[in-house]
């Protein structure tokens, strides 16, 4: 059901009103841009409520969107994982930003889970992927050339939107 999520939402139009779901679904697989079988996976229930949310907002705001962004680059190990401790080794870091919105003078970073978590479950799986977004976000800031201030998950299943704090928080 992840595969089929993301697959989707790769594809869907951000530059208009919130589109018919459903609809979207045909025009995707008929342009050859959903696979049959993952359109058959999605859960549209889970995705609805994204298009009537803050983060539709500020998606609709941003000057450029960058979509499955990939990357490599090299970060501080200490930056990883907090077992590198005070060791000054860069490790390289590969991975793709589901969504990064660049805005004028800084960007932000949103990646969407689709973990089956109940909202209260939210705040454990937020400090859970904060390394992840972490890495995102230094990788993001050189790709954009602008700072990253916020980071963002999405959690499909309930709806819920998390902001990761910055490293220093």
């Amino acid at each position: 059901r992840g595969t089929a999520i993301h697959a989707f939402m790769q594809s869907v139009p951000f530059d208009g009103p919130a589109p018919d779901l459903d609809a979207e679904v045909r025009r995707q697989t008929d342009l050859q841009l959903l696979d049959p079988a993952l359109a058959d996976k999605l859960d549209l229930d889970a995705v609805r409520p994204f298009f009537a949310s803050a983060v539709w907002r500020r998606i609709r705001l941003a000057k450029q969107i960058l979509r499955e962004e990939p990357f490599i680059t090299a970060l501080p190990a200490a930056q990883i994982t907090t077992e590198a401790g005070e060791c000054e080794a860069e490790v390289l870091v590969q991975g793709i930003a589901d969504l990064v919105l660049v805005y004028d003078d800084h960007a932000e970073i949103l990646d969407y889970k689709t973990d089956r978590i109940r909202p209260e479950g939210v705040p454990a799986r937020t400090a859970y992927y904060a390394a992840q977004l972490h890495a995102y976000a230094g990788a993001m800031a050189r790709i954009t050339g602008r700072p990253v201030c916020r980071r963002v998950l999405y959690f499909l299943h309930c709806g819920r939107i998390s902001d990761v704090p910055g490293p220093d928080a």
